[in-house]
C-alpha cells in the first residue's frame, strides 16, 4: 500500500504535469528567411505559472516515413546534412534566458550563409528546451527522504533559408488502398523533384460505385526526399460496394502563408477497394 507521503507525491506530480504541459508557446511554428532579408524573429511566451529557463539549439533533421507510412524524425544523416543543412550558419539570440510567468521574449534569428551556396532551400531545426526553475515536489519525510522533479520540454521549429531560383514538385509513383480492421490506409509512394522541400497537402476522396463522394480526409506534408505517405480513413459505416479512391497532392498548407511555399502542379492518382 502507498504511504501518505507517496500519495501526496503522486497527486502533486499529476497536478504539476497538467500545469506545465503547455508551458511555452512559440510563434511562428515555421520560419522562412531568404537572401534579401537575412534575419527574422520568433516570439517565445511563458504560458505557465512557473518561471522557465529557456535554451536554444540547432540541429539538421527531416521527417521520413517507413514502409507502413509511420513518420519519424531523422537526425543522423550526415550525407544529406552536408548538402542541405543550415544548422552551422543560422543562429538565434538570445540563446539562453529566463522567462517569468506570462512574460515573452523576442528571439532574433540571423543567417550567415556561405558565399558559394548553390541555389536551393536549406534548413535546420530550432530546438527550444524549457524547464521550470527550482521545482520541488512533496515534502521531507521523517526518514529524511524528499522528492524533487525537473522536467524538460523540447519543442522543434523548422527554419528554412531560401537562396536563388527555387523549384519543387511531386511525382506519384503508385498509390494503393489497404483495408484493415474497418480502416482504410491509403499509401502513396512518390518522388520529389526540384531543389527545395515540398510543403503541401495530400487529400484522399472515396467515391462509391455511383460516383458519390462518401468519405474524404487530408494530411499536411513536409516532403524533403522521395518516400511514402499515408492517410487513414474510417470506413466502418460504408455498405458493401466497390469504391474508388482519388489521391491528390497539392502545394500549399493551411498553417503556412502562401507566399512562403514554392508552388508546384497538383498531381493525382487512383486506386480502389471493396468492402465485405
Amino acid at each position: 500500500m502507498l504511504n501518505n507521503y507517496m500519495k501526496i507525491f503522486i497527486l502533486v506530480l499529476i497536478t504539476f504535469m497538467t500545469n506545465v504541459f503547455a508551458q511555452v508557446t512559440i510563434s511562428p511554428t515555421t520560419l522562412f528567411i531568404d537572401g534579401q532579408q537575412r534575419f527574422e524573429t520568433l516570439l517565445i511566451m511563458n504560458s505557465s505559472n512557473a518561471t522557465q529557463e529557456i535554451q536554444l539549439s540547432w540541429q539538421f533533421g527531416y521527417p521520413k516515413a517507413d514502409e507502413n507510412g509511420d513518420i519519424a524524425m531523422i537526425y543522423d544523416d550526415a550525407e544529406e546534412a552536408a548538402k542541405h543543412s543550415a544548422a552551422d550558419w543560422i543562429r538565434g539570440f538570445p540563446k539562453r534566458f529566463i522567462l517569468e510567468p506570462g512574460a515573452r521574449q523576442t528571439v532574433r534569428v540571423t543567417v550567415k550563409a556561405p558565399r558559394d551556396l548553390e541555389p536551393g532551400t536549406y534548413w535546420s531545426r530550432l530546438k527550444t528546451t524549457s524547464n521550470a526553475l527550482s521545482t520541488e515536489i512533496g515534502q521531507t519525510a521523517a526518514g529524511g527522504i524528499s522528492a524533487n522533479i525537473n522536467i524538460q520540454f523540447n519543442q522543434v521549429t523548422a527554419v528554412f533559408y531560401k537562396h536563388g531560383e527555387l523549384t519543387t514538385g511531386i511525382q506519384i509513383e503508385k498509390t494503393r488502398s489497404v483495408v484493415e480492421d474497418k480502416m482504410l490506409h491509403v499509401l502513396t509512394n512518390y518522388k520529389k523533384t526540384g531543389n527545395s522541400p515540398f510543403l503541401g497537402t495530400m487529400s484522399a476522396k472515396i467515391s462509391d460505385s455511383s460516383g458519390k463522394v462518401v468519405k474524404e480526409g487530408q494530411v499536411l506534408l513536409s516532403i524533403y526526399y522521395d518516400g511514402l505517405r499515408r492517410i487513414d480513413l474510417d470506413i466502418a459505416d460504408l455498405p458493401k460496394d466497390t469504391y474508388d479512391v482519388e489521391v491528390s497532392i497539392s502545394s500549399g498548407r493551411g498553417d503556412i502563408l502562401e507566399g512562403d511555399t514554392i508552388q508546384a502542379p497538383t498531381v493525382t492518382a487512383r486506386s480502389s477497394f471493396t468492402t465485405l
